[in-house]
């Protein structure tokens, strides 16, 4: 897609695209953000989605193999629940066609509102890693969750990962760190999965995407090494904080 742009455009997305990278490591759901700037700045709706998807790989390559060297990765939880949401997404995809969008908003609210309150009702969980097997019934259930989680990445998916962050911390018995950095393998993978759907329909405007997804990958060496030394505690904060503003914008529209 080719679109010529001011030189503030560049800088404005390089630097909401830094900001982006640092939140983004710790939590994700950089494209809440990412999509409507890139909307606002003249792209169409769908290039924007694909220009900001191509940011998300610059977003997590590098943390993941920060998180790695940390000893907080743990792919093997999620090599089930990966599977099955690359393979559902697509389906999501069809169906988000025939939804309403009203409808499917506050769904998304409501599970968003539900989140928070387990979040805040269960105080310490997440805080530290609980002793869960790696059993093939543990697998059932990632593959479960792996399938809701492509068919919502279908339908929507801005705040995928902050579903995948839930599951991971109250189902997989993970620390919200080790959540998080778990988290960008699915992420990562979904992304480069769908991406080609949008290259193939010129839906992906290089000349922002490239510096985007340069500044994204910058500011995201910052937030991880931000997640690593604040810990658990301090994901839970701001994890709790993002859920409880997306429940209220998507509920309140």
């Amino acid at each position: 897609m080719e679109l010529h742009f001011p030189l503030i455009h560049y800088l404005l997305v390089c630097a909401v695209g830094l900001v982006m990278g640092i939140f983004g490591a710790i939590l994700g759901s950089t494209l809440f953000v990412l999509v409507p700037l890139l909307n606002f700045l003249g792209l169409p709706l769908h290039a924007a989605i694909g220009t900001a998807k191509l940011s998300v790989i610059g977003r997590e390559i590098g943390p993941i193999l920060l998180f790695s060297r940390s000893g907080a990765l743990r792919p093997r939880l999620v090599v089930p629940f990966t599977l099955a949401a690359v393979l559902c997404a697509h389906l999501g995809a069809l169906w988000a066609t025939s939804m309403d969008e009203l409808v499917l908003k506050k769904v998304v609210g409501l599970s968003m509102l539900a989140i928070s309150l387990i979040t805040l009702w269960k105080k310490e969980t997440g805080l530290a890693e609980a002793a869960i097997d790696l059993t093939w019934k543990q697998d059932l259930l990632n593959l479960a969750c792996g399938i809701l989680i492509g068919l919502y990445t279908g339908l929507f998916g801005a705040g995928t990962n902050i579903l995948i962050i839930f599951v991971l911390v109250y189902l997989g018995g993970n620390s919200f760190l080790q959540a998080v950095a778990t988290s960008k393998i699915p992420n990562l993978i979904i992304c480069i999965a769908s991406l080609p759907a949008f290259i193939v329909k010129d839906f992906v405007n290089w000349e922002l995407g490239i510096p985007l997804t340069l500044a994204t990958a910058l500011g995201s060496q910052i937030g991880a090494r931000v997640a690593l030394r604040g810990g658990s505690r301090l994901i839970r904060f701001l994890f709790l904080a993002l859920v409880l503003s997306v429940a209220i914008a998507y509920l309140i529209r």
